[in-house]
């Protein structure tokens, strides 16, 4: 049996293998007929004495190989074993393999057993994700928590998985809400965004029409584009705010709680706004974002409208 575990979301890739290395070491408790190998520990004669050695055991075989296909002579010696030694059929050998990343799998789908695909996760598969990670750390957690989270953190589960059990272990028999989310959770900093918003700032329509469908079209979901904006408005109004009480601006990462580089790129967009502007941009904002949420627009209608109002 060949399995095949491949795709950019290699949290979830590497959470599969581990659960089926686990499951097979329940049954099988010796080890022995388990073996591992990864790029930089491959010598395919060694993989294929390990294939076709006659176990001692009464027990199946597992074999993982991790990272193994960027080595083109590997994989043609493999593929060679695999068709020899019928492997696809046999039941007493497993094989999963682990391909972090993009993979043509044309060449060589009719071979295996199985495979899966670990896309980036984004909307609501995203969402469903992160609540289940929560109820895994025994929490729970608000909804606006949730879409901050996305906001901050984009789909990275590696981040995700770490931040969780943070907020989770903070609080404790709890609710997890935006608050605990902007006091322990650092924003994923997106310079493409800060791009799109200094064409906004500048006036520049077309290129920020542009830059919008460059993000679309790269799969970002709709729903973060527009939070991601309406969270920098909301920075610009807190910075705006501080400078016009004269507040020095090496003061201003500290009093705001900004990151340095968001205070840096947001001061450059804040001397095209005057605050009351900002004020009512961010209202305008609040506005579409209620009829996002509630299915009167979609995500496109949403951010044409960013665009059109700014």
């Amino acid at each position: 049996m060949i399995i095949l575990l491949y795709g950019e979301d290699t949290f979830r890739s590497r959470q599969k293998l581990l659960e089926i290395i686990k499951e097979y070491s329940a049954k099988h408790q010796t080890g022995l007929s388990l073996a591992r190998f990864n790029e930089e520990r491959l010598d395919f004669d060694e993989v294929k004495n390990k294939i076709e050695a006659v176990s001692m055991f009464d027990e199946k075989k597992l074999i993982v190989l991790e990272n193994v296909f960027g080595n083109k002579d590997f994989q043609d010696d493999f593929l060679q074993c695999v068709k020899k030694n019928k492997l696809k059929e046999n039941q007493d050998i497993i094989i999963v393999i682990l391909h972090e990343g993009k993979l043509a799998v044309s060449r060589f789908k009719t071979k295996l057993s199985m495979l899966e695909e670990f896309a980036p996760l984004k909307g609501a598969a995203l969402i469903n994700w992160v609540k289940q990670e929560v109820v895994k750390n025994k929490a729970q957690i608000n909804q606006g928590a949730i879409n901050k989270l996305i906001v901050y953190i984009g789909n990275d589960l590696w981040r995700f998985s770490s931040e969780i059990n943070k907020l989770a272990n903070y609080k404790f028999n709890s609710v997890i809400n935006e608050e605990d989310v902007d006091l322990l959770v650092k924003a994923k900093l997106d310079t493409n965004i800060f791009k799109t918003l200094d064409a906004l700032a500048q006036r520049d329509k077309k290129t920020a029409f542009r830059l919008l469908r460059e993000h679309l079209t790269q799969g970002e979901n709709e729903l973060y584009l527009f939070s991601m904006f309406v969270y920098q408005l909301r920075n610009l109004i807190k910075l705006k705010d501080l400078i016009e009480k004269g507040a020095p601006f090496y003061s201003l990462a500290k009093k705001s709680g900004l990151h340095p580089f968001v205070v840096r790129k947001s001061s450059e967009q804040i001397r095209n706004f005057s605050f009351e502007q900002l004020k009512k941009i961010y209202k305008y904002l609040l506005e579409i974002e209620i009829k996002l949420k509630t299915g009167r627009i979609n995500g496109r209608t949403a951010l044409d409208l960013l665009v059109a109002e700014i």
